[in-house]
């Protein structure tokens, strides 16, 4: 399988060394090398990318304010000179964040991250694991998740709250904590909102196991979650529709 990439760095010999190590490996496949996230937008809005190379710091817009834009971003990996971009890369569920000068051991590896979640994403898609709009029809009351190696069953009821991690989710359960490569605004939007709303930008909470809410806190277990300010809003409206206040 070849998987699409594009190169986006304002930068030639940034583009050249990233256009010299995608060569390299025979899954990836060059849709297009621009130096501009204008440019990108455009190709992005008329192609296929399965992956993302984009570096941050840009004449026109950066490479965060690229994936802000999009309604669906693809699989992405920022390069960029500068390492405190890491977080605000990792906020936007990016897949990795290469600093320069970058080695071709170290693109590798972020491109094997990237291919995983491509080749999971797909898996979900060929085993008919529900989403959010198969949900509305289907009444099951489980999903499926990725787990080290293995495909475990989840019951929406056994579960209290999911927490980003890094490139990965937490999903606490009533019997276990699960691993999964997979990114916070994918699980928001599989899980049935009517039981489940986000409450900070790396945590999902199942509304049902909620003992109390402390000012901007809630208590789900022995666990204390952040509600941010941005959210508080529709945190308390769900649950007042829900009667449970």
């Amino acid at each position: 399988m070849k998987y699409k990439v594009l190169i986006v760095d304002d930068e030639e010999p940034a583009r050249d060394l990233m256009v010299a190590y995608a060569k390299k490996i025979n899954e990836l496949e060059i849709v297009g090398v621009v130096n501009s996230a204008l440019a990108a937008k455009k190709i992005l809005q008329n192609n296929t990318v399965d992956i993302l190379l984009t570096d941050i710091q840009m004449d026109d817009l950066t490479g965060i304010d690229l994936v802000r834009m999009l309604k669906n971003p693809p699989i992405t990996i920022f390069t960029t000179a500068y390492s405190e971009y890491a977080l605000e890369g990792y906020n936007l569920d990016v897949i990795d964040y290469l600093v320069k000068p970058i080695s071709f051991q170290r693109f590798c590896k972020a491109i094997d991250k990237a291919s995983e979640l491509i080749r999971y994403n797909g898996a979900i898609q060929a085993a008919a694991i529900p989403t959010k709009e198969t949900m509305e029809r289907v009444a099951n009351d489980y999903f499926f998740v990725k787990t080290n190696r293995k495909i475990v069953k989840v019951k929406y009821d056994h579960l209290l709250f999911i927490q980003s991690f890094g490139e990965y989710v937490k999903l606490y359960t009533q019997d276990d904590v699960l691993l999964a490569l997979q990114t916070t605004n994918f699980m928001e939007e599989m899980l049935p909102n009517t039981d489940f709303i986000r409450i900070h930008r790396s945590s999902i909470i199942n509304i049902n196991h909620i003992k109390e809410i402390i000012g901007n806190e809630v208590l789900i277990d022995q666990h204390r979650l952040t509600i941010s300010k941005r959210m508080k809003e529709a945190f308390m409206k769900l649950i007042q529709e829900k009667r449970i206040i």
